[in-house]
């Protein structure tokens, strides 16, 4: 049986500087919403505030998590 999951769309990827080895990804507008609402935040402050993460390393796929900024002096 297939996992069930709570939001699925497509989003192709494609290179973020032709001639790099970068890929740029897209997330969808609903989870960065989610998330900002969930640290009390609009989407403007959240982006100001938070990074994505990717973290990949021994299982199948890419876990992607926000992860607040730091600056220096100042503690997340």
């Amino acid at each position: 049986m297939q996992e069930l999951v709570g939001y699925r769309k497509t989003y192709r990827l494609r290179i973020a500087v032709p001639g790099r080895k970068s890929i740029e990804v897209t997330f969808p507008y609903e989870v960065v919403e989610k998330e900002a609402r969930r640290e009390g935040l609009t989407i403007v402050e959240f982006l100001s505030r938070f990074q994505a993460i990717a973290e990949y390393d021994g299982f199948e796929g890419v876990l992607y998590r926000f992860q607040e900024i730091s600056v220096e002096g100042k503690v997340p």
